[in-house]
């Protein structure tokens, strides 16, 4: 059984990678030593795992339930060595982030690189998109989410708060009626931003009245950039966070709808799989993370700078 871990740990990267010569050069072996481990692994197991090609590689049924326990086996490998990391000077290992293409805008990614500076044998993979992925099934170790969360077995620890903000160009609001209130909103056409609500839930600033403002749409994007390109362009309001708006806002490219109609606030969230133990570095940079934020007067997450 023994024997058969390293041949385990080869046939997973083997199946990550999608061929020998890609998993042999991340390990830094030969494609003919990658193909002698899986073969030797399936002829103690008396079946194939990998069913081999001239064009790709593809999992057998067996192979594909073998490479759960295979990348189980390996988290805990990692997250030991991890945690044994953590009693030294410099400690090392990777991180693989999944985050909001909009935080780009956000002070969230000058922490980052305080935290890359800090621990420089740390390697960072971010994944920067609008898409919302899975992390379980494409192997992130921490995801980003803005906004309500949704019910799963994902644990979660919310990062900060933020504020969205109704805005449109002065192009698009000229020669239209004035917007005295709330419900003046439904007169104008909203930018669509896929997966935000679009009965927009505004409260006075002056007698915290509450009113929900129900919008029509006639463009529809899944993307904040595009969203924010759109209302520049003057094609309607939109409801973006305050982070991502700032900038046109304070040179007149956009003007905040209401101002005295407060929009809702956000949270920024981190998540990660439960069965994912302590993982060192996970929690490393969220503590460290948190710790700026305690110390630094202005340091907000979701602020641009």
């Amino acid at each position: 059984m023994l024997n058969h871990l390293h041949a385990l740990a080869v046939f997973a990267k083997v199946a990550d990678a999608g061929s020998f010569r890609a998993a042999a050069k991340r390990l830094g072996i030969s494609p003919s030593v990658a193909s002698h481990h899986v073969t030797s692994l399936e002829r103690q197991l008396d079946t194939p795992l990998i069913y081999r090609t001239t064009r790709k590689l593809s999992l057998t049924a067996a192979g594909v339930q073998l490479l759960g326990s295979a990348h189980e086996m390996l988290r805990a490998a990692e997250e030991g060595f991890a945690e044994i990391g953590n009693l030294a000077p410099n400690p090392s290992g990777s991180l693989k982030i999944a985050a909001p293409a909009i935080l780009q805008y956000a002070r969230f990614v000058t922490r980052v690189a305080t935290f890359a500076r800090h621990y420089p044998k740390v390697e960072l993979s971010i994944n920067f998109s609008d898409r919302r992925s899975n992390i379980v099934e494409e192997g992130f170790d921490l995801g980003i989410r803005i906004g309500q969360l949704e019910d799963s077995s994902l644990i979660s620890r919310k990062l900060a708060d933020g504020r969205l903000i109704v805005c449109a160009s002065p192009d698009y609001l000229d020669g239209k009626d004035k917007v005295r209130n709330a419900v003046d909103l439904e007169k104008l056409e909203l930018i669509d931003l896929v997966g935000v609500v679009r009965a927009i839930s505004l409260t006075s600033r002056t007698n915290k009245k509450e009113q929900i403002v129900r919008m029509s749409h006639r463009i529809s994007v899944d993307s904040g950039f595009a969203a924010r390109r759109m209302a520049l362009e003057g094609c309607g309001i939109v409801m973006l966070p305050d982070f991502f708006v700032d900038e046109a806002m304070k040179d007149g490219q956009l003007v905040e709808v209401l101002p005295d109609w407060q929009a809702p606030s956000f949270g920024i969230y981190a998540i990660w799989p439960p069965n994912s133990g302590t993982h060192y570095l996970r929690k490393s940079f969220l503590e460290f993370v948190a710790a700026i934020a305690k110390t630094e007067p202005d340091a907000d997450l979701v602020m641009a700078g």
